[in-house]
């Protein structure tokens, strides 16, 4: 009955687009999801497992879990960041860095490991590694915590409008990476940070990006704009069409806050993974082939006045549940 209601209202045709529609999206999420574990070279998955493991050591260490950290085998760890230098990754690489680092800390609170410890200062010596990379716990005062906190948030984001039209005028380099270095600070599975940003000094490249992510919902006064990914190689099997959903969410979301915090406009363009020019464009600015777009992000400076869309919010009690 409901099936022929949905045919009355919409028409047999439509009906028949929507479900072929629905047809194409599921067997391009089933391939991608097939093909997602060729998409890592050897070292990306050694890399990540290895930031895995020490990630465990360092939220069991912030937790005071000593007896997990001192259950670690922690040679097996060490031998395999051994292959990644080995095989041509520098010793400043961030997963050679992060790994030593907790591991020195870990090591260095635990008694005995006396074969782990001569392993690790093996690696250390055979790789110059320097050790003033921050890793383990720290301990930092709540007050310290709380000491940017004093201004209004809820102005400050309430603020922040989507923005389509700017000056005409390109971002600076040096303007974008403070943005990404600030939102950088996001939280992500297991401090992997899967997320990239493509950008342009070029007027010509910038347009580029422009036609394949924003059109045609974009204004006449859009002059730059962001291309936003999340890279499944950082990412396990098990992972997959859950985690670079939730990495690149969370990400997009500090970066158009710091982008607004920076004096600047901004408006997402959200991109389905299964859009099939996904591979296309990946192939037109040289990204990965595990490199996922999350979203293009127009981004620019405000004229002095802004037409933005209304976009009321929903009422808060619709939205945070209280359970009795």
């Amino acid at each position: 009955m409901i099936k022929k209601a949905v045919k009355f209202v919409l028409g047999e045709a439509n009906v028949n687009r929507i479900r072929r529609v629905k047809q194409a999206v599921n067997a391009a999420r089933a391939t991608w999801h097939n093909t997602a574990g060729t998409l890592q070279a050897q070292p990306e998955k050694e890399s990540v497992w290895c930031l895995m493991q020490v990630h465990q050591i360092e939220k069991a260490l912030a937790v005071g879990r000593t007896s997990y950290v001192d259950a670690v085998k922690y040679t097996p760890i060490i031998q395999k960041l051994r292959g990644l230098t080995a095989s041509g990754i520098s010793p400043e690489d961030f997963t050679i860095k992060e790994c030593s680092a907790v591991i020195h800390e870990a090591l260095s609170q635990l008694t005995g490991h006396e074969e782990d410890k001569a392993e690790f200062g093996r690696f250390v010596r055979e790789n110059d590694i320097s050790l003033d990379f921050r890793g383990g716990i720290e301990i930092i005062p709540g007050s310290e915590i709380l000491s940017h906190n004093d201004f209004d948030f809820g102005a400050f984001v309430r603020s922040r409008h989507s923005v389509r039209c700017f000056k005409d005028s390109i971002i600076s380099r040096e303007v974008i990476y403070d943005i990404v270095r600030d939102a950088m600070y996001c939280p992500s599975a297991c401090n992997r940070q899967p997320f990239r940003v493509y950008f342009s000094e070029n007027p010509d490249t910038v347009k580029r990006i422009i036609k394949v992510g924003c059109e045609p919902f974009v204004a006449p006064g859009m002059y730059d704009c962001l291309i936003v990914t999340c890279d499944r190689a950082l990412l396990t099997p098990h992972e997959l069409n859950d985690q670079e959903y939730i990495n690149g969410g969370i990400f997009l979301g500090y970066l158009v806050l710091s982008i607004h915090a920076h004096g600047l406009g901004s408006c997402l363009f959200q991109f389905l993974q299964v859009n099939a020019r996904q591979g296309n464009i990946r192939r037109e600015f040289g990204m990965k082939d595990s490199e996922v777009i999350s979203a293009f992000v127009g981004i620019g400076e405000l004229e002095d006045e802004v037409l933005c869309a209304c976009a009321q919010r929903r009422p808060v009690e619709s939205v945070a549940i209280c359970l009795e």
